[in-house]
């Protein structure tokens, strides 16, 4: 036993690291950095497409005045400032856990310790940000809609015949784009980077042009006219913050993307080429739109000759692809580590790519995505009137994952009381002026991601309530080695050939599934195996701390394999790690499974699961992956016992 806690304080005392994985590490600084530009700046890159000109239609709605324009473009200025450069580049991208980031990595880190096989009690910070992570799922269905959507109504710029196929041409975009999803995207992401390094570089280059003209707005760098604004307009001020917070969406993305590129590609990739790119797009857009207040109709292409118009949608288009498939394949990563943190019942996932490990592919999230994007766009059928349901839950986010720094940064970093409660009261401010800007958003379509954030955080907590009483009541089934052994002396059962492996969620004791079948039996193998699979809080989990085996009795052997929530975990790989250390009489290649499916029966009183809770439980239970099919076991070495379980 003194071993295995040896082993797991060896495995939790493993060193952070805030490098890329492996394939990317391989790569210098300048094309990580390309890369980055493909994946993580996709979606706040391609904001300039509607970001700018939903800041005059917020509120009350706002005539193109210089002070509005200069007010307006000085809160965009600072909020690319704040949040990204401050919060987010100086401080969020250090939180990693080994070099992983987003917000279930963040949690990771504050989730308590629980024994190994049930979940702990969810704490309020963790609801948060599990609620922070739901909104997520919310963004990943607007972002393609509206980005692909902004891209073509481009057309509409250069002739007004385009008007009715830019809806139909916006919906075949998005089918394609998830169609492709099976195939993978690694031939695709190759040149993810160069275009968005184009993309950038038009942004520049039409910012530049009309810069040139009217070089007056550069003041609105100067903090004043954001101040000015506010005060001038009141509430109405305010409300402008929910289009605002739109030149930021897609700023998780730099977190939940550091372990693919590092902290160092991201930065270079921001400072060298986004940001700047970024700003001199908005302020060319401003000083147009100063000139020619006709221009706000559509400021980012009228900033453009008319032999330059066409090109420019084509680029934008495909740009908003990339964003839209950064996004997808966020949606995926982030499922998969809800999966293999035990928020979500178990999906089917497809590895895409045999040389990079991210690359995985979820049909069942693909579908309710595609299906979710392309009803967005016939019911909202304009940027215009999608851009009132965007915003929402990014602000959730953002402002969960502030909170989330502000339990953390004094664990992880040391920080006093009071630079931490500065740091979450300033951000906090910020956060909660750009959501209360969007609550009033609820009403024309961000119910919509509210509505999508509130179904997934409740599957969540099912999930984790339901296991958690599950494994109680397995825990409660087990029996004390010593006292099986001792039972097995007094009625010797009969012993067959071969080797049995018991696949249970505990790492001690005999597990219920194991006696009731002497019991039934009064037969046992020759050898037998109890497996233990430990999902652990980190990434991942060296090699040489994979397995744990421990002989608790002559003919029984313990295995305790550790897994990251970044890494699926394969019982062939299990037993290629385990073969030096196990008898030469266990023969795991050629072992029969036995594993435990639990049948779910209703429980009264008081602390039974409320009926919709014991109803999705019921659901999740039946339809999630099986086990077997995760780890790789053949279907003709399965044994699966049903156990009565009561919730």
């Amino acid at each position: 036993m003194a071993q295995r806690v040896q082993g797991r304080a060896a495995v939790a005392a493993r060193t952070r690291s805030t490098e890329p994985r492996p394939v990317a590490a391989k790569l210098g600084l300048p094309a990580l950095s390309l890369a980055a530009l493909g994946v993580v700046f996709g979606d706040i890159g391609t904001s300039p497409l509607y970001a700018f000109k939903q800041c005059f239609s917020a509120g009350r709605g706002f005539a193109p005045t210089p002070e509005n324009v200069l007010g307006i473009l000085s809160l965009v200025t600072w909020a690319l400032i704040l949040v990204v450069c401050v919060k987010y580049c100086a401080v969020v991208l250090r939180a990693d856990y080994d070099g992983e980031g987003g917000t279930l990595a963040l949690l990771a880190q504050l989730r308590p310790s629980t024994k190994i096989g049930i979940p702990g009690k969810l704490t309020k910070i963790a609801m948060l940000l599990l609620f922070g992570s739901a909104m997520l799922y919310g963004d990943g269905i607007i972002t393609p809609a509206i980005s692909v959507l902004s891209a073509v109504e481009g057309i509409g710029v250069a002739t007004s015949a385009a008007a009715p196929y830019e809806v139909p041409l916006t919906i075949a975009i998005l089918i394609a784009l998830f169609l492709v999803q099976s195939r993978g995207t690694g031939q695709i992401g190759a040149v993810f980077g160069p275009v968005m390094l184009l993309w950038f570089a038009a942004l520049a280059a039409g910012g530049v042009a009309a810069l040139a003209h009217a070089p007056g707005v550069l003041a609105a760098v100067n903090p004043v006219h954001a101040l000015a604004f506010m005060h001038a307009h009141g509430p109405a001020g305010v409300l402008v913050l929910g289009a605002v917070v739109l030149v930021v969406t897609g700023v998780e993305t730099l977190y939940a993307d550091l372990a693919h590129f590092g902290r160092r590609a991201i930065w270079l990739a921001w400072y060298a080429i986004t940001f700047p790119a970024l700003l001199l797009n908005y302020y060319g857009q401003a000083a147009l739109v100063l000139g020619h207040p006709n221009a706000l109709d559509n400021p980012f292409y009228a900033l453009y000759p008319a032999s330059a118009l066409v090109p420019m949608v084509v680029l934008a288009t495909v740009a908003t692809v990339i964003a839209s498939q950064a996004v997808i394949s966020g949606a995926f990563s982030l499922t998969q580590q809800a999966v293999q943190l035990g928020y979500l019942p178990r999906l089917k996932v497809i590895h895409t790519s045999h040389a990079r490990e991210g690359q995985i592919y979820l049909p069942f999230v693909n579908v309710l995505l595609a299906l979710g994007c392309v009803a967005l766009v016939l019911v909202f059928r304009s940027s215009d009137r999608l851009g009132t349901a965007y915003g929402l839950a990014v602000t959730v986010t953002m402002l969960c994952t502030t909170i989330g720094l502000g339990a953390l940064l004094p664990k992880r970093f040391g920080w006093g009381d009071d630079a931490t409660a500065l740091f979450v009261a300033a951000f906090v401010a910020i956060d909660g002026g750009f959501l209360v800007g969007n609550m009033v958003k609820l009403a024309d379509g961000a119910w919509l991601p509210a509505a999508v954030a509130l179904t997934i955080f409740g599957v969540y907590t099912t999930w984790v309530a339901g296991r958690r009483r599950l494994a109680t009541a397995m825990d409660a089934l087990s029996t004390p080695v010593d006292a099986f052994v001792a039972e097995t002396r007094k009625l010797p059962p009969s012993r067959t050939e071969g080797t049995a492996v018991f696949l249970t969620p505990l790492s001690d004791g005999i597990p219920f599934l194991m006696r009731h079948h002497w019991l039934k039996t009064r037969a046992l193998r020759e050898q037998i195996v109890l497996m233990t699979i430990v999902n652990e809080r980190r990434p991942y989990v060296e090699h040489d701390r994979r397995v744990e085996v421990e002989r608790v009795a002559p003919t029984l052997v313990r295995i305790v394999a550790h897994y990251g929530f970044m890494e699926t975990p394969s019982v062939a790989e299990i037993a290629e790690r385990a073969r030096r250390r196990l008898p030469p009489e266990v023969d795991l290649a050629e072992a029969d499974y036995f594993l435990a499916r639990p049948r779910l029966e209703r429980v009264r009183g008081r602390d039974a699961l409320p009926a919709w809770r014991r109803w999705l439980l019921g659901v999740m239970t039946r339809n999630a992956a099986p086990l077997t099919d995760s780890l790789g076991i053949p279907p003709d070495r399965i044994v699966e016992f049903s156990i009565p379980l009561r919730v």
